[in-house]
C-alpha cells in the first residue's frame, strides 16, 4: 500500500481527535456519572460515522495506532451499549403497555428506537416463507431485533443464544413479562453451538468474533440456511468487529447499506455453495 504525505497528515489529525475522546473517557467516572459518559460516547460514535474517507481508514488500519484505539474504544462502546440497553429494558418493563401499536412505542432511548426502526432494511433480503427457526447470535439486555422479528414476521421459533448470564436473564425477564411465546433463550458459547436446525442465522453488528462464529456455522449448518451479518463501515470498525475474508464456502447474495446517526453499517446476506 502506497501512503501519501497527505494521508499521513490526515491520520495525525484523526489521531489527535481520537486521543481527545480517549482522554475525556479516562477522566470520567463512567460507572457513577453515566450521563456525561453517554454524552461523550454519543459524540464519539457520531464522529466515527462522519469519517467516510476510505484512504484515511486504510492508513489508520496499517498504522501503529489502530489496535490501541480499537481495543480501547470497542471496550467502552460495549459497556455503553449494555448500559443503554439495560436502562431501556427496565424502562419498558415499568410502562403501562395495554395499548400500543408497536414495540417501538415502548422505547424512549433514541439509539434503541433507531436500531429498532432500521430492522426493516436489515431483513429485507431474507426469505421467511418456509423458515421455521431463526437463531440470533448474541444479543444484549434488550433484544430489540427479536422484538421486531416477533412483531413483523411469521417465523415460528426464535432462538437467542449468548454466554452472558446477566444478559440472558434480563432479556428473558422482559420477554416473559411481554408474554412472547415464540422466543427461547440458550446460554451457550456461540462458537460451540449446533446451528443445524436454523433456517436463518442473524449475526448482529456487535457480535464478535464473527470469523470464528461463521466457521462454526459452516461446520454444523444445513444446505438451505440463510445468514445475515451486520458489518461496520470504515471507522465504525474501531468499535465493532469486521469480517476481513468471506469463507470460500459462502457466497454473498445481497448487500444493504443501513446508516443513520447511531448505526453506521452495511448488511450482507450469505448462503452456502451447495457442492
Amino acid at each position: 500500500m502506497n501512503i501519501k504525505k497527505i494521508d499521513i497528515s490526515n491520520l495525525n489529525d484523526l489521531i489527535n481527535e481520537l486521543e481527545k475522546y480517549r482522554l475525556e473517557l479516562i477522566n470520567i467516572d463512567y460507572v457513577h456519572n453515566k450521563k456525561n459518559f453517554f454524552d461523550i460516547m454519543k459524540k464519539l460514535r457520531k464522529f466515527l460515522s462522519s469519517i467516510k474517507d476510505e484512504n484515511l481508514y486504510k492508513t489508520l488500519f496499517h498504522s501503529k495506532y489502530y489496535k490501541f484505539y480499537k481495543n480501547y474504544f470497542s471496550n467502552m462502546n460495549e459497556y455503553y451499549l449494555r448500559s443503554v440497553e439495560a436502562i431501556q429494558s427496565l424502562s419498558i418493563m415499568t410502562k403501562w403497555i395495554h395499548n400500543f401499536d408497536s414495540f417501538a412505542d415502548l422505547m424512549d432511548k433514541e439509539i434503541i428506537k433507531q436500531s429498532f426502526d432500521s430492522k426493516k432494511n436489515e431483513i429485507k433480503h431474507l426469505n421467511f416463507t418456509d423458515a421455521k427457526t431463526l437463531v440470533m447470535v448474541w444479543s444484549w439486555p434488550l433484544p430489540e431485533t427479536l422484538l421486531y422479528l416477533y412483531e413483523n414476521t411469521k417465523i415460528k421459533n426464535i432462538i437467542w443464544i449468548d454466554y452472558n448470564h446477566e444478559a440472558i436473564f434480563m432479556s428473558w425477564e422482559m420477554v416473559s413479562w411481554l408474554n412472547l411465546d415464540k422466543i427461547t433463550f440458550h446460554q451457550w458459547n456461540w462458537m460451540y453451538y449446533d446451528y443445524s436446525k436454523a433456517d436463518i442465522i442473524y449475526i448482529p453488528l456487535f457480535t464478535s468474533p464473527k470469523d470464528k462464529i461463521l466457521k462454526r456455522i459452516i461446520e454444523t449448518w444445513k444446505n438451505s440456511v440463510q445468514i445475515l451479518v451486520a458489518l461496520p463501515k470504515w471507522l465504525w470498525n474501531l468499535i465493532y468487529d469486521w469480517i476481513w475474508d468471506i469463507h470460500p464456502r459462502l457466497k454473498i447474495t445481497a448487500k444493504e447499506d443501513v446508516s443513520n446517526l447511531y448505526n453506521f453499517q452495511e448488511i450482507i446476506n450469505l448462503e452456502k455453495y451447495n457442492f
